[in-house]
């Protein structure tokens, strides 16, 4: 079997589309070495350094059969046409061009009309559910036509148990059409020494000994301000005075997208305790170890990779009650409504305060960290090209 795997998201490791489709094709040639791969790398995120041209030698770090580039029109001139016109055009033709049995969008933009079965990977539903991602009318216009395209795609892959019933409430797709594949934390997410973690944490980043961590994206849903809240109120009721360090950057100036953080830690009175620091990804597993907890506050996730990531290194985590994520964390860690701040500030007080539950939920998130792998992903996914 020959399938084409479009490379989006391949050169954004950050991101939880970027960290799947890396997963995926680190393991697909080593189960599957019968079929044939070939990524299909957009025109507009190519390296300077290439051209258009086939390549049979390792892309952005993961090796495949072959890669391709597929230039658009627009791919100097506008990225969101030319993303646009390489999701809907561009792909399913390249795939047609080069004989693919299968095209494997592995992100919620399928084309409309492919000669090519498709496969799509529907990781999350957020510009369907949440109001303030719907974006203005061109937006919600994409939007509509890539709901439109799932529809029509051969098959739908999601990676937990909840995007699934989205997609079966919101897109309307049946059940016997959707397979789960869920994620995995990356190799190396594991549990380092915390001593020497800790040391390393406060030489690089100025941290204290003991904080509560969080680390991902800062736009609304994350509910990053709500955490700040919860954490001051502890304190104010007499909760161990541990800080808060949050890692991430706001990506735009939005402020219904991106609330102003600054301004809730300036009213609560926070800034001798928040620090807010830049993590590179390969220091990722160093902060997780370092931290005393992991807190992860968001109302919706597909998935949720940090919280996971917390567990394989060996934190305590506690988590929302919401969408998908008590799925992943399982009894591992401590669920929490999202929006409730008296509940969070309990929690957080509970577990720092109490060495066995820090313990008990150490050895709980390892040992469940430990059943998500990037094999069984791609098994799981395979099954799904085979079945095509």
């Amino acid at each position: 079997m020959h399938i084409a795997i479009t490379a989006t998201f391949l050169h954004q490791p950050r991101v939880g589309s970027g960290q799947y489709v890396r997963g995926l094709l680190a393991e697909l040639p080593k189960i599957a070495p019968q079929h044939r791969i070939t990524l299909l790398v957009p025109g507009f995120v190519q390296p300077h350094t290439e051209t258009p041209a086939h390549r049979t030698d390792a892309i952005y770090g993961v090796s495949t059969t072959r890669s391709i580039i597929v230039p658009t029109p627009f791919d100097t001139r506008n990225r969101q046409l030319a993303k646009l016109w390489f999701e809907q055009i561009g792909a399913p033709f390249a795939a047609k061009r080069i004989h693919a049995d299968l095209l494997h969008i592995p992100y919620f933009a399928p084309p409309y009309y492919s000669t090519v079965p498709v496969v799509v990977s529907v990781l999350d539903l957020i510009p369907l559910l949440l109001p303030e991602y719907r974006g203005r009318l061109l937006v919600r216009l994409y939007t509509r036509l890539v709901a439109a395209a799932t529809r029509n795609a051969a098959h739908v892959i999601t990676i937990s148990e909840a995007s699934k019933r989205d997609s079966i409430n919101h897109l309307h797709i049946p059940p016997e059409r959707i397979t789960v594949t869920p994620l995995a934390a990356g190799l190396q997410y594991q549990a380092l020494d915390r001593t020497q973690a800790r040391a390393e944490a406060a030489a690089r980043y100025n941290l204290p000994q003991s904080f509560i961590y969080y680390v991902g994206g800062l736009d609304a849903r994350k509910n990053v301000a709500m955490l700040i809240r919860a954490v001051a109120h502890m304190r104010r009721a007499g909760g161990p005075a541990v800080p808060l360090v949050i890692a991430g950057r706001a990506l735009s100036g939005d402020p219904v997208l991106f609330p102003d953080l600054d301004a809730v830690i300036a009213a609560e009175g926070a800034q001798s305790w928040v620090r807010r620091i830049d993590v590179p990804p390969s220091d990722g597993p160093l902060l997780y170890a370092a931290a005393e907890v992991f807190a992860y506050p968001s109302r919706y996730e597909g998935f949720g990779l940090g919280p996971l990531e917390a567990m394989a290194c060996g934190t305590p985590v506690i988590v929302s009650n919401a969408s998908s994520l008590p799925e992943v964390v399982g009894d591992a860690a401590l669920c929490v409504a999202p929006d409730d701040l008296e509940g969070w500030a309990n929690n957080l007080r509970h577990v720092l305060s109490d060495q066995h539950l820090r313990m008990e939920l150490r050895e709980r998130g390892l040992a469940r960290a430990a059943t998500f792998n990037y094999t069984r992903t791609a098994t799981q996914t395979l099954g799904v090209y085979e079945t095509e």
